[in-house]
């Protein structure tokens, strides 16, 4: 064989090799584009599915939600036009009471005794002196987790607040309009206070008829009911205030209609 031959085919082996590398690197390439072009394709499509499937859900919740509050309004509806009926049932029995009654002096006394208990029980409005606690959450900015708030007003410290206003000597007590019964209850259900188990919003008032407000006041600072909202003013920030009034007129349970005229 010819030297010049030999060269010859050392060169084209060497080119062919190199041919086949160059091929393969750029089949490589090829490979690993479409590969990412794939795997591309299908992250968008999972993420698309989830936004699509999140906004989905997201509708549902807002249906049931919005179907939640219709129900809670149609029920408290409901539960006004039924507080109305026994109102006037109650002005009903009332009047007939006193038709039957006011014939004698024996029914007079009788019907003095009714008044009076109907009144201590919370089933008949009372007008006298009076006095209110105001409760309101301390203030925050609108960055504050309001879920762990520790200067949120909750139900124990309404119940102490009405406690105390009984120790001091009050005789009737209501909260915003709410008249308290020996049945009632105050308690928690979620972050919303029940008073006979209809929610109330802060400010809470809590007002009390007693026959000396002045005498009234002066204890409730002075015993565990006021000695707590001062701890919890100095402390969480909650806002309170204690005031006399000059006459105010409790409702019977079930209204809310409560009125006052104030000390000038």
């Amino acid at each position: 064989m010819r030297l010049d031959a030999s060269l010859d085919a050392l060169l084209a082996d060497a080119l062919a090799s190199d041919y086949s590398e160059s091929d393969a690197t750029r089949n490589h390439g090829k490979f690993s584009v479409v590969f990412v072009a794939v795997a591309a394709t299908i992250v968008t499509l999972v993420l698309g599915m989830a936004i699509a499937e999140t906004r989905l859900q997201a509708t549902e919740n807002t249906l049931t939600r919005n179907a939640l509050v219709d129900r809670v309004h149609a029920a408290d509806k409901r539960v006004q036009v039924l507080e109305a009926t026994v109102l006037t049932a109650q002005r009903d029995l009332l009047d007939a009471e006193q038709a039957t009654l006011a014939g004698t002096s024996l029914g007079a006394q009788a019907r003095e005794r009714l008044l009076r208990l109907r009144a201590a029980t919370g089933q008949a409005e009372v007008t006298g002196g009076g006095v209110s606690v105001t409760l309101d959450d301390a203030q925050v900015d609108s960055l504050t987790d309001v879920t762990n708030q520790p200067g949120k007003v909750i139900d124990r410290d309404l119940q102490m607040v009405v406690n105390g206003l009984w120790q001091a000597g009050a005789t009737n007590i209501a909260i915003n309009g709410r008249r308290l019964t020996p049945t009632s209850a105050i308690r928690s259900a979620g972050s919303a206070i029940l008073v006979n188990y209809r929610p109330l919003s802060p400010p809470y008032v809590v007002v009390a008829v007693g026959p000396d407000p002045n005498q009234i006041a002066g204890l409730f600072r002075e015993n565990a009911a006021g000695l707590l909202l001062e701890q919890l003013e100095a402390q969480y920030g909650v806002i309170w205030e204690l005031q006399t009034i000059g006459e105010v007129t409790l409702p019977a349970a079930g209204t809310t209609t409560t009125t006052s005229k104030d000390t000038p």
